[in-house]
């Protein structure tokens, strides 16, 4: 029988046809699985746009996906979504603001959840408390699109790392996106989207975590440039993004971290907001004993792993995978045999990651916590 599913988002995440460049498309790596591997109907969209659920269901009909589209309904409220198409699964791809009550009401019906990042915008406590509530159904199927974990270039580097038992001391993650491409006012307002750091570059958060271990979060110290600074004055804003925002809701241009992993060894995040055309800078690095692992440019088709080793040559490694389609056939083969040793992102992980972005974005107001920004 196939497996019910259905669509919280009918905006880019879920569909496609986002920034150049964007990489999200849940539906189309669905449209995948249905043809080569798993038997699956999606049974509902959900949306408070109409006009936008309608032009994506027309879209993928024309695909021509066999019976996968055949017998969608659409609804501008998640819960009478839930409740006439009782889907399995769920795929939740909603602005960071959006996040809470969506949760909430698939958890009460017990259906499966994949949750894109971030997992909301709202302060630690917010995330934890959904957890608790998460944690009272123990069957629950609950995945977290932190999809570079998945990618072959990590589960290479995290299989090297352990083959020759080493141990990062230093790890220094690097994101530069090009700003000029992202004209989604809700991106540019930090009230909605919490900020480039926490949206974003909760990629990396979750990176430094899951090759460095847990983070002391008293020690994390953050600086940023602010949107007040002049220097902060960027030179190609996409137009109307930013017109009315009040310049306290206006998100930082860049910003550095430094802290210290529970294993002792340090770490850093930079982020910013200042590249132009489409193309992102990412480099992840990893300094361990006799050995530096640079990951760059995982979220492209030229993804590569750099290794300098003290003696032997350069290695240079390539990869070209679609994590995104390894997490959603992962996350859909969970609910279909109740097993969910598979998932790499659990939502109470995914916690921790946020609680890690959320302290570099904003600050928690506690002295260990110093932000400030440059004037």
């Amino acid at each position: 029988m196939a497996l019910r599913v259905a669509f919280i988002g009918a905006g880019a995440v879920n569909f496609g046809g986002g920034d150049p460049g964007s990489c999200w498309d849940h539906a189309t790596r669905l449209e995948v699985l249905a043809r080569e591997k798993l038997s699956l109907k999606v049974v509902g969209i959900s949306d408070p746009n109409s006009a936008q659920m309608e032009k994506v269901l027309s879209e993928r009909k024309a695909n021509n996906a066999g019976d996968l589209w055949t017998d969608v309904k659409t609804f501008t409220n998640v819960e009478e979504m839930l409740d006439e198409t009782k889907p399995e699964a769920v795929f939740i791809g909603v602005p960071p603001f959006a996040h809470g009550k969506i949760e909430e009401a698939c958890a009460r019906r017990g259906v499966h959840m994949f949750i894109e990042k971030p997992i909301s915008c709202e302060p630690p406590v917010f995330v934890e408390q959904l957890n608790k509530m998460l944690d009272k159904n123990p069957e629950l199927i609950v995945s977290v699109g932190y999809m570079l974990r998945y990618h072959k270039a990590t589960q290479f580097i995290k299989n090297y790392l352990s083959e020759r038992n080493l141990r990062p001391l230093n790890i220094c993650a690097r994101y530069n996106c090009a700003y000029v491409s992202i004209a989604k006012p809700m991106w540019w307002n930090k009230k909605l989207s919490g900020g480039p750091v926490l949206e974003q570059g909760t990629h990396f958060c979750d990176l430094l975590r899951y090759f460095g271990g847990e983070i002391d979060l008293h020690t994390v110290s953050a600086v940023g440039v602010s949107a007040s600074s002049p220097i902060g004055q960027l030179s190609e804003i996409p137009p109307g993004v930013e017109d009315g925002l009040p310049i306290d809701q206006r998100i930082n241009r860049a910003v550095s971290a430094n802290f210290k992993f529970a294993s002792g060894a340090i770490g850093s995040l930079q982020h910013g907001l200042l590249m132009k055309g489409d193309k992102y800078f990412t480099e992840f690095e990893i300094w361990a004993d006799g050995v530096l692992i640079k990951l760059i440019d995982p979220y492209s088709p030229n993804c590569r792993v750099k290794i300098f080793d003290s003696v032997q040559p350069v290695q240079i490694f390539r990869f070209k995978d679609d994590p995104y389609l390894e997490e959603d056939e992962i996350f859909l083969q969970a609910v279909k045999t109740s097993d969910n040793s598979k998932i790499l992102s659990s939502y109470a992980d995914a916690v921790e990651t946020h609680k890690l972005a959320y302290k570099i974005q904003n600050g928690s107001g506690q002295e260990s916590l110093k932000l400030s920004s440059a004037q």
